[in-house]
């Protein structure tokens, strides 16, 4: 089987023209501290901003009045998978420096032990299962290839390459691919390619939003998404809920890793919220925080997105205490899973910017940089996934049940609770999960098995979600041999079947996951065998 993608190579003369270079340029290195600041602020005051509006409205905007910004709730980024992440891919370019492989990166991101979802979750597993990237990323092992999930944690880049957007990009390419891929990797592209245009523009917002786009192919749907926004924004400038309205109409497409569900985690849908932000912001954090909120789906993570950008843009100071008072207090005090603080973490940028300065032809004194800026340019070859309906009507992708156990093939499963193979659950490693596809279409995996003479039973250890349960039918040669609820809440049983009838010869089995209720009907399959 092979993946059908839409590849255009553009050729460029010679390696020079790649790496041109706009102009040399001076930053302060109190400058650059500010902005670093200012970026990392922004983030932290965005994401906390929109926490609690976080999928709570999927396909329609928010248009109630939103609870007013308090500066100590910015400690709640500390917990904020939309920081710490980021951490994780500063801590591998700390350690294996600034040609950090993909297989060094894959290591790193593969060693972390945080709570993942959709693409981070599927990058990591396969990257787990010995799928490194940049096939980790890709769609024939990764659903979630054009999910949020890069474009969250990829503000690092652009803040660690002021005015080096090809070096950021070139940083994106070996990252994002952990998990994503084109659209998905665009994303990280775009958002990182802002930042690293910030760093020399304070105040206007869409030279910024182009530089970013400068950074991704136009040919990109992604591309095509945001040059869309920012024209709708231009037709109604004073009416921002008109043009989230055309960017539901025809980007909303449902093509995700949850069709049929409102909820729509895509990246370039997102990436339009940041857009909007900032457009509608009008260069205000708070104003640009609330309207990336305001558009719904993923509203933590894109006001974090489009917060640091203007706060690189304003620098740290200039933010003022109504907006990152409460950072004092917790600028000590370390992330999650991470052993990096607000302060550290400006610590290890500084370090790390001022080689990449010096790599990329600049030149670091006491005092700054002499910055050897770079033009904005897309990748050399195009990325566009434009098989998403045939992968995406696989909620568990052929390799996933292989691993688990090469037998059994996935009938059928729907899309809720993230189906598919997990790593560990419930105290038990190689779990595979499935779904029912509806309330009277149950979830099935198959086998031919070969049943010995001995046979006496067949044994599947199930169990059920800690907060629903299910209805377990085990089918042989099309008859119903058992029927049996399941209502474990995570715990383990053997479900036992007699197949004396049975041995001596091949017999195909199937197992549905039938819906008792419709809530939690999740089934958790650790081994079936015959005993």
């Amino acid at each position: 089987m092979h993946m059908k993608r839409v590849m255009a190579v553009f050729m460029l003369c010679g390696s020079v023209a790649a790496l041109a270079l706009a102009e040399e340029v001076r930053m302060d290195k109190a400058r650059f501290l500010d902005k670093c600041r200012g970026a990392w602020a922004g983030q932290m005051i965005g994401v906390c901003y929109g926490a609690p509006y976080e999928f709570r409205s999927n396909g329609a905007p928010i248009t109630e009045e939103l609870a007013a910004w308090q500066p100590e709730a910015v400690k709640g980024a500390i917990g904020q998978d939309d920081c710490y992440v980021e951490m994780t891919f500063l801590e591998a370019i700390e350690d294996y420096g600034l040609d950090v492989t993909y297989e060094q990166a894959g290591e790193a991101f593969g060693q972390s032990e945080y709570p993942l979802w959709h693409a981070n979750r599927a990058g990591r597993e396969n990257i787990r299962a010995g799928i490194m990237p940049p096939l980790s990323g890709h769609p024939l092992y990764n659903r979630h290839a054009d999910d949020i999930d890069f474009q969250i944690e990829a503000d690092l880049f652009g803040i660690l390459c002021p005015g080096l957007p090809q070096e950021s990009n070139r940083l994106c390419e070996v990252f994002g691919h952990l998990m994503n891929y084109g659209d998905g990797v665009y994303g990280g592209m775009f958002v990182s390619g802002m930042y690293a245009a910030a760093y020399f523009e304070d105040n206007d917002v869409r030279a910024v939003l182009e530089a970013g786009l400068a950074c991704i192919p136009a040919a990109s749907t992604y591309h095509q998404c945001i040059r869309d926004t920012i024209a709708w924004h231009d037709e109604h400038p004073d009416e921002w809920l008109a043009a989230w309205q055309a960017i539901e109409d025809k980007w909303q497409d449902d093509v995700d890793c949850a069709p049929g569900n409102p909820f729509n985690i895509d990246a370039k849908l997102n990436g339009a919220y940041i857009a909007m932000g900032l457009l509608y912001g009008e260069g205000d954090m708070l104003k640009t925080a609330e309207i990336a909120t305001r558009c719904g789906q993923d509203a933590d993570c894109n006001p974090s997105n489009a917060a640091g950008v203007i706060g690189c843009m304003k620098g740290y100071a200039a933010l003022g205490e109504a907006l990152t008072g409460g950072i004092a207090a917790i600028e000590d005090k370390e992330f999650i899973y991470t052993d990096y603080s607000f302060k550290k973490l400006i610590e290890a940028c500084e370090r790390t910017t001022a080689k990449i300065v010096a790599r990329t032809g600049g030149a670091v004194d006491e005092s700054g940089y002499a910055i050897a800026r770079q033009e904005p340019l897309p990748p050399i070859t195009l990325e566009q996934w434009v098989d998403e309906p045939r992968i995406l009507s696989q909620p568990i992708l052929a390799h996933e049940a292989r691993a688990w156990d090469s037998a059994w093939r996935v009938m059928a499963c729907g899309i809720d609770m993230e189906p598919g193979l997990r790593p560990e659950e419930f105290g038990r490693p190689s779990v595979l999960v499935i779904h029912p596809v509806s309330e009277t279409e149950p979830g099935a995996i198959e086998a031919t098995l070969d049943f010995p003479q001995d046979a006496k039973r067949l044994v599947v250890d199930v169990a059920s979600d800690r907060e629903g349960d299910f209805v377990l039918r085990v089918l042989i040669d099309g008859a119903a041999v058992s029927e049996e609820l399941v209502d474990t809440k995570g715990a383990w049983k053997s479900v036992a079947v007699d197949v004396t009838p049975f041995a001596g010869r091949k017999a195909t089995v199937r197992l549905l996951n039938c819906a008792n209720g419709w809530s939690w009907e999740a089934a958790y399959f650790d081994a079936v065998r015959i005993e």
